[in-house]
Formats: C-alpha cells, sequence, structure tokens
C-alpha cells in the first residue's frame, strides 16, 4: 500500500508552523496534487454529476458514486419514503438525532480519490464514510478532541494493510448493530468477516516479521490493527432486557456496543506487549488512543475482575472552580445530601459508620460530586453542563479508583466458608458490600454496560450471599448499617432483575418494605449513591412487589 504521507486528505488541515497532524493544512505539493486529481476527474465525469453526502434522501435510493462490489442493486421507492419518514422523525425525536441514519449506499465523499488506498469497492467507502462520521466522533472530549481522534485514526488506518482492514471489520460491526433491518446489512456482515480475515492475516504477518528479528518495530497502526481486533473478538447479538432505563453515560463513547463486544485475550495481550515496548502508556500516540485504550483496558479487566493493568493519567479537576459546572439551588442541596452517609464527621464528634473504609471516602464523594452534576445535566437549566465531556474526566478517574480497589474478602470464598471464618468479622463482609454496591452503581450509571457483559449478574451474587450472612450472625442495632443494608438490598436488587436472583432479593427486601412507604424510605437512599433516572422507576417496582 503507497504510503499516505506525502499528501494531506483534502478534508484536513496542516499547520506549516509545525503543529501536531491534526491541526495541518494542505501544503504546495498537496493542492497541486489535489487540482491536477480535480481537473482529471472533471474531464472524465458527465457534466451534470453532483458532489452528494450522505442525507436521508440519498442513503437510501443511490445518489452515490463509487464502484459497486454487488451488481444490479435496485431499491424501492418505499425505501425513499422510509428514509424521509426518519429524517422527520429525527428532527423531533431527540434519541433520533443522537443516532446516526444508516447509509446504504456510499456517495462521492472523496471526489479527488486522494486516498492512499486505491480501487476501493462502494462497501469499503461506505464502511470507512460510516466509520469517519458515526463510530469515531464518539471518541474524544469536546470537538476539538473528537476531531484530532477521526484525523489520527483516518492517517493510521489507511498506513497500513492491516489498520485498513481492521477498520473496515470494525465499521462493519457497529453497521450491523445500528442498522439490524438495512437492507444490506446481510452483505456488509459477510464483507465483515471476509475484512477480518484479512487483518488477522496481515497482523500475522507482522507477528512473524517481529519474531524473526526484523528491525522493524511496531507502528501505532499495528497498534491500531490490534486494538480493533481486540474490540471485536466476538459480539453478543442476543437480546437482553435492560433492568434499569440507561444512564446517559450508557451511550457515550458508544458503552451500549462495546458491551455486547468481547475482548480477544491473545489480542489483548498483544497490545500490552506493543505498548510495554513503546515505554507505556504515555507514549503512544495520544491522539489515537489516549481515549480510548485506558477504557478498553477498564472494561477487559473489569470482566475478569482484576485491576486495570495501566496507571490512571486523569487528574481530578474541581468542575465548579474552573467553570464547567455552575450548580443551581437544586444542585447545591443534592450537594449537601447525597453521599451524606459516607462521609466522615468533620469534627470526628460522631464516629465513622462500619461499612464505611476510611480509603472508599474520596471516592465515594467524587462519585456523588458527578452524579449530581449528571442529573443538572438532565434537567438543563442554567448553570448545568454543557455536555457530558465535561464529566468525563472525574467520572474516568472514580471508575479506574473503584475498579483497582482490591476485595475486602477473597471472591473465591463461598458463603460456607465465610459463615465457617469466625475471623472474618462483619465489619470486613460490610466494608465488602460497599465496594460491591459501588461497582453496581458504578456499571449502572459511570460507565454503564449492558447486561451482556454480565457484571451486574456477578457483583449483585455477591452482595445478596453476603447480606444473607450478615443476617445469620447478631442481630444488627446500629440503625445507620440497617440503613445501609436496605440501600445495598436495592441497589443488588436492580442489578438482579430479569435474572434467577430476582426472587432471593425480594424475599430479602420484604422484610423492610412491609412496614414502610415508598415515600418515606425513597429519601434515605439519596444519602448514599443514588441517580433518580436510573435507579427511581426499578427501585419502586421492586419495593411494590416486596410489599
Amino acid at each position: 500500500m503507497a504510503s499516505n504521507k506525502g499528501f494531506s486528505l483534502f478534508f484536513l488541515n496542516h499547520n506549516p508552523t509545525g503543529g501536531p497532524p491534526g491541526d495541518r493544512q494542505l501544503n504546495a505539493a498537496a493542492r497541486a496534487h489535489v487540482a491536477r486529481q480535480a481537473l482529471k476527474n472533471r474531464s472524465a465525469r458527465p457534466r451534470n454529476l453532483k458532489f452528494v453526502s450522505y442525507t436521508p434522501e440519498t442513503m437510501r435510493h443511490g445518489d452515490g458514486s463509487g464502484p459497486s462490489t454487488r451488481p444490479n442493486d435496485t431499491y424501492g421507492e418505499e425505501h425513499q419514503a422510509s428514509a424521509i419518514a426518519g429524517r422527520d422523525r429525527a428532527v423531533t425525536d431527540p434519541a433520533s438525532r443522537r443516532m446516526s441514519s444508516c447509509p446504504l449506499r456510499p456517495a462521492g465523499w472523496d471526489p479527488f480519490h486522494s486516498f492512499a488506498m486505491s480501487g476501493m469497492g462502494r462497501d469499503e467507502h461506505l464502511m470507512l464514510y460510516y466509520a469517519f462520521t458515526t463510530t469515531w466522533p464518539q471518541f474524544g472530549e469536546f470537538e476539538s478532541g473528537r476531531r484530532n481522534f477521526a484525523q489520527s485514526w483516518l492517517w493510521r488506518t489507511l498506513e497500513s494493510p492491516a489498520a485498513f482492514y481492521a477498520g473496515l471489520m470494525g465499521s462493519a460491526t457497529h453497521y450491523t448493530i445500528f442498522c439490524p433491518t438495512a437492507s444490506i446489512q446481510n452483505r456488509i456482515l459477510t464483507m465483515g468477516l471476509k475484512w477480518k480475515i484479512q487483518a488477522i492475516r496481515a497482523v500475522r504477518s507482522l507477528i512473524e516479521q517481529h519474531q524473526s528479528g526484523s528491525p522493524r518495530e511496531f507502528t501505532n497502526s499495528d497498534l491500531l490493527a490490534i486494538f480493533v481486533l481486540a474490540i471485536h473478538g466476538s459480539i453478543n447479538f442476543s437480546d437482553e432486557p435492560e433492568p434499569h432505563p440507561l444512564s446517559p453515560f450508557a451511550t457515550y463513547r458508544h458503552m451500549h456496543v462495546y458491551g455486547r463486544l468481547q475482548p480477544g485475550k491473545e489480542h489483548m495481550n498483544a497490545i500490552y506487549y506493543i505498548v510495554d515496548q513503546k515505554g507505556g502508556i504515555s507514549n503512544i500516540d495520544q491522539h489515537a488512543f489516549g481515549f480510548v485504550l485506558p477504557i478498553l483496558d477498564m472494561l477487559y479487566n473489569a470482566r475478569l475482575d482484576t485491576p486495570p493493568r495501566y496507571p490512571c493519567l486523569r487528574q481530578l479537576k474541581p468542575m465548579v472552580q474552573e467553570g464547567l459546572w455552575a450548580p443551581d439551588l437544586e444542585a447545591h442541596q443534592k450537594l449537601k445530601t447525597l453521599g451524606e452517609c459516607f462521609r466522615t464527621s468533620p469534627d470526628a464528634s460522631l464516629p465513622t459508620a462500619p461499612y464505611l473504609e476510611p480509603k472508599m471516602v474520596k471516592l465515594l464523594e467524587i462519585m456523588a460530586e458527578v452524579t449530581v452534576a449528571l442529573d443538572h445535566y438532565c434537567r438543563r437549566g442554567p448553570g448545568a453542563p454543557d455536555s457530558l465531556d465535561v464529566l468525563a474526566n472525574n467520572c474516568d478517574w472514580a471508575s479506574h479508583a473503584i475498579l483497582s480497589l482490591p476485595p475486602y474478602i477473597p471472591l473465591a470464598m463461598s458463603r460456607s466458608d465465610l459463615d465457617q471464618q469466625p475471623d472474618i468479622d462483619t465489619t470486613t463482609i460490610l466494608h465488602e458490600i460497599c465496594r460491591l454496591c459501588t461497582l453496581l452503581y458504578h456499571d449502572m450509571v459511570l460507565l454503564p454496560t449492558p447486561p451482556h457483559t454480565g457484571t451486574k449478574l456477578r457483583h449483585s451474587t455477591r452482595v445478596l450471599c453476603l447480606i444473607q450472612v450478615i443476617q445469620r450472625k447478631d442481630p444488627i442495632e446500629d440503625l445507620r448499617v440497617v440503613d445501609f443494608l436496605t440501600w445495598a438490598m436495592v441497589i443488588g436488587g436492580i442489578a438482579a432483575r430479569f435474572t434467577k436472583l430476582q426472587v432471593s432479593y425480594i424475599k430479602l427486601i420484604e422484610k423492610v418494605a412491609r412496614d414502610t412507604a415508598w415515600e418515606v424510605i425513597h429519601p434515605r437512599w439519596e444519602r448514599y449513591l443514588w441517580f433518580n433516572t436510573v435507579c427511581d422507576e426499578p427501585a419502586s417496582i421492586i419495593w411494590s412487589k416486596a410489599q
């Protein structure tokens, strides 16, 4: 494959003052190249040829250009009608605006043929366009970060066959998830398998060269190819019900998609090896990997109940002091109450709650603050965060902190083991319940994953076991612990909805719910970790069933 370094793509900028690659403007040689290609294309094309982009009108009935990989493509008027209906629906439906329409035909989005990959077919153009306009812009923070991310991934994708075919395969996977009824879905799915095979062959060739002692080092494009293959190791297409309404963070950075994807162990090991060879995560291309590799590391290890391999590169930001968020009256009140039961007494006049382990205090404080800011973002109004980008930094810091916290009780210990271990006291069990419920809340609100990951079921199983162990011990007289365990039961019960544990949790809650009205208990939960948008609906259903 020819290198693309000689000419910038027509939609990328190159700063002649020597700025980063993502800020370039076209140099003189590139402008001359574009002019020659434009003149050549104009002379070879019909005069009435129009430059078109993907829009609801052109997606379905193919006003685009480019070679087709399937002859005699035909689309009826019903496709056009449904596309226009989809456009009208998107105008009034905010959720539809967040989800890009599914392009069914490629348009002339590269009129100067300035790609390094020559002879791309219609499907290749379609998937690369879909990645550049739909998938890649989900990453990076704020517009500049998203632009740098998409440009960097485009450069890396075009630098090597391995990255190119891996990128096409990844885009095809996303397309099949978001466009399940598209008329070309089966063809794209088949092409995705073909591209995956080509990407694996290219990566295998790179690895064989490295193992044979080749002086060539792994490049960022090589890392990108393996990164994409790792993410898309396998995908779970099963339809599993969500146990709770989705947090806004559930679709941020396409978490509802990546939760379905099972990272491949071999590819993850290769990523860890390459990053180590390059001197660590801080020494790789930050535009391309700085936002996504730490997330992949956390998601992969969260499935394994192991801490993240990479250190946290985030530094906590005071959102209010930096002017990123101006809490209104309701937010100020929530900042006082949310997480109140996880705070220590400022003057040490009250003993620390038995369930609160000191090294969790700061983490729980940050999670409560992010929750209040997220609530303000959902309510809108004066001073609300402009976007989730404002919250992402502290949210990722909290994610890394809770996932790095080791268990207080070995995970391998069963219920019978706990019953037979007198040296494991109630306080230690309470600390572990607090850690597990914080992980559940984190998985529901801050870094949400769909049920396919099994995270909620795994942690809620453990919480149920530990609560039952405590109940078999001496009666609990500390009302703070009673309230805490009720909150833990409900958090675990929400996570266990539509699973085999659902009935067990309802039976557990029955004793408390029988004598306590929803209106009385609900404000008490808001003194722990609680996000109304996600927690209220399923909690009220569970409470009603338990009564």
